[in-house]
């Protein structure tokens, strides 16, 4: 399959006129690179996989620590699930306006981009490093007439963008080797903050302090429980302590004390002894309480309600019922992505094509069956409803069912009121 991104593309008739390529030198590595020859972004991203980066509570915030906390997991698996499960149908505009077709892209985008990856596969894999790194890329892989036949997903890590005369280079290493590729070969999903060459990662800007507490709150949870679920503290006696008897009397300690399991029987002291706490508890410290702000807090950060992340929340000011949710959702949250996505595919895919792409929300937005069957009805129009807008077959068309077979259901109704009057005049 790699071959193939070389320019190994399967022979063309002799009809068809050869894509000329562009003339590309493999993009320089380094950018503003001092004399070592190592750039600062060559140590962000050693940081990054090093885990050098450190939060100000202590823990390394990366892409591999972060979705080891749930609510980061839980937002970035909605976003990115949420995504992957629109259609992306194409458009053609016509004199009769913008119609609906089928073209080959249309199977990459909605069915198989690549042989290793679905296409749902696929945008949950471009929308996570995007969320996570701040761009997700896919290198085109097109025959020589320039048409797409493959969409290779790649890794962040793998990628280094080096703006080259007003546009972008992309080094790109598949199977341990770079390869150069001008920017209409590839495609930049960037996320928020693009600057021409990187966007702005939410574990970095938005939720990097966030999320290092939460993972030094599970941290001490973790050990607070591994430890017998008990704080430190000191044993103070009244008299001298020799060596042998202090250190039986942590031996025994540690075997009453010293884990989960030995919790059973409880510690018997003798006289003299008093128990001092030396830390403070998970009550006193609010660990609780703390541990619901980071959930709010890192949701934020990802755009998205506490409440989607199942943390209980009295009130929202969302909207109720899954219509009104979905609608905000996909308004605040869902569109800013989808809108970046459909530019990036329609100029580097369709820009000297009559064609275009546009997620299809209808399926965010569907409420019950009643009320979408309610909504349907006056669509159709009718007495006492108004002239409608849509026909019979645009209606099934929606709910997947077949066409009828039958000219008069692919008329609005007012439509069908004149074609019906026409016919009693020519009788």
């Amino acid at each position: 399959m790699f071959e193939r991104l070389l320019g190994k593309a399967p022979a063309l008739s002799e009809e068809a006129a050869p894509r000329v390529e562009p003339e590309l030198s493999a993009p320089a590595i380094n950018n503003a690179a001092d004399s070592t020859g190592i750039s600062i972004t060559d140590i962000e991203a050693l940081s990054d996989v090093l885990g050098l980066g450190s939060s100000l509570a202590g823990p390394a915030v990366t892409p591999k620590t972060s979705m080891k906390v749930a609510v980061v997991f839980a937002c970035v698996r909605l976003i990115a699930g949420a995504i992957a499960q629109l259609s992306l149908p194409a458009y053609q505009t016509t004199e009769k306006g913008r119609e609906r077709v089928n073209i080959p892209e249309s199977a990459l985008l909605n069915l198989q981009p690549t042989p290793a990856f679905s296409a749902a596969a696929f945008w949950e894999y471009i929308v996570t490093c995007m969320l996570l790194h701040g761009d997700g890329f896919a290198v085109i892989y097109r025959n020589r007439n320039g048409e797409a036949l493959e969409l290779l997903p790649v890794s962040p890590l793998d990628v280094n963008v080096v703006p080259a005369d007003g546009r972008l280079a992309y080094s790109v290493k598949i199977s341990n080797k770079a390869y150069a590729f001008d920017q209409d070969d590839v495609l930049h999903f960037p996320g928020f903050g693009f600057n021409g060459v990187r966007s702005m990662s939410v574990i970095k800007w938005g939720a990097y302090n966030s999320i290092g507490l939460e993972l030094a709150m599970e941290q001490y949870s973790g050990e607070f429980f591994q430890n017998g679920a008990t704080q430190s503290i000191a044993v103070v006696k009244s008299a001298d302590w020799n060596a042998d008897a202090q250190q039986s009397f942590r031996e025994a300690w540690t075997r009453v004390y010293g884990g989960q399991g030995n919790r059973k029987y409880p510690l018997t002291i003798g006289n003299g002894m008093d128990i001092k706490e030396l830390s403070v508890n998970a009550k006193d410290s609010q660990l609780l309480e703390s541990r619901e702000f980071q959930i709010t807090d890192i949701a934020r950060a990802f755009g998205l309600p506490s409440f989607m992340v199942n943390q209980e929340q009295k009130s929202t000011s969302w909207g109720t019922g899954v219509a009104e949710i979905g609608l905000s959702f996909l308004r605040f949250t869902l569109m800013p992505h989808l809108n970046r996505f459909e530019q990036e595919l329609n100029r580097k895919l369709f820009l000297y094509k009559p064609y275009m792409v546009e997620w299809l929300t209808d399926a965010l937005l569907r409420s019950t069956t009643e009320k979408r069957y309610d909504a349907y009805r006056t669509a159709l129009g009718g007495p006492g409803t108004g002239p409608g807008w849509l026909a019979v077959n645009e209606v099934r068309r929606l709910d997947n069912l077949p066409r009828i077979d039958n000219p008069i259901f692919d008329m609005p109704y007012d439509e069908r009121l004149l074609a019906g009057e026409s016919n009693d005049t020519q009788s």
